[in-house]
């Protein structure tokens, strides 16, 4: 039986301390957050108000106006990624968007649309976008969006296409970016300066932990760790880390750490 998230402190606190801080670097991921507040929301049945307050939520309001209910924009923020495909969910980090990762707004906006493979298109051709000199910006997706609901037949492809002037990406995977823990970075440095190239040696961890080639590719840009994992393979790997009452960040990280253990 899963217990309740009140009754698991771990993860319980993960949450507190990533929501509700203007620290991009937080214990769970944007789409993590979102799973915890809607199975918090579900198991407490509180309004979002008491939700916002329990968490630490909502602007914080003057003293003429202080017995007004909190604001609940961010909590239906975080609620809105539900929404989000679950191919490109684990792209987001906080943030604003930068060379290596897709910030939390884009992705709230992004959930507006009902078709999730759209979803993926923005999204991933987004991450791409930040390794060219022409990077699309939260302005830009927002000009899609528009785009997108005054001619909802238009493909979304074309409408990128014309606004930015640049190729879509059309062959869309799972994909979870996550901050590699500094000791992980510091390993990986170490055996750089002996030679060894950081995408190979992470791709042999990846095939020695999952031997049934889940992964379909791993690397590392800046701090961050990208994995993309093969469509039937998702859940169940997703599965492995939610099973072990661990977030995905801490999950990759210990494997990670006791593959560079054997180097």
């Amino acid at each position: 039986m899963t217990s309740k998230l009140l009754d698991d402190l771990d993860l319980y606190s993960d949450l507190l301390a990533s929501v509700g801080t203007g620290d991009e670097d937080r214990p769970l991921t944007p789409i993590e957050c979102s799973d915890y507040i809607k199975q918090l929301h579900e198991e407490t049945g509180e309004s979002l108000e008491k939700l916002s307050t329990r968490l630490g939520l909502g602007k914080k309001r003057k003293i003429k106006t202080m017995n007004e209910p909190p604001d609940t924009t961010q909590i239906k923020l975080f609620l809105k990624l539900q929404n989000l495909s679950r191919k490109s969910a684990y792209m987001l980090r906080f943030g604003k968007s930068s060379e290596d990762k897709v910030g939390f707004t884009i992705g709230c906006l992004v959930s507006d649309l009902s078709d999730k493979r759209e979803q993926d298109v923005i999204l991933q051709t987004v991450l791409k976008s930040m390794d060219d000199e022409k990077k699309i910006t939260k302005s830009d997706v927002i000009k899609i969006l528009e785009r997108k609901r005054k001619s909802p037949d238009t493909k979304i492809e074309e409408i990128i296409e014309h606004v930015m002037k640049i190729k879509p990406v059309i062959e869309k995977t799972n994909m979870i970016v996550l901050r590699a823990s500094p000791h992980v970075l510091e390993k990986l440095d170490f055996l750089k300066k002996q030679g060894k190239i950081p995408k190979d040696v992470l791709t042999d961890m990846a095939n020695k932990k999952f031997q049934d080639n889940e992964i379909s590719s791993i690397s590392l840009k800046k701090n961050n760790i990208y994995i993309t994992i093969k469509d039937e393979q998702f859940k169940k790997i997703e599965g492995l880390w939610k099973s072990e009452k661990s977030n995905v960040t801490q999950y990759f990280n210990r494997m990670l750490t006791e593959e560079i253990a054997n180097e």
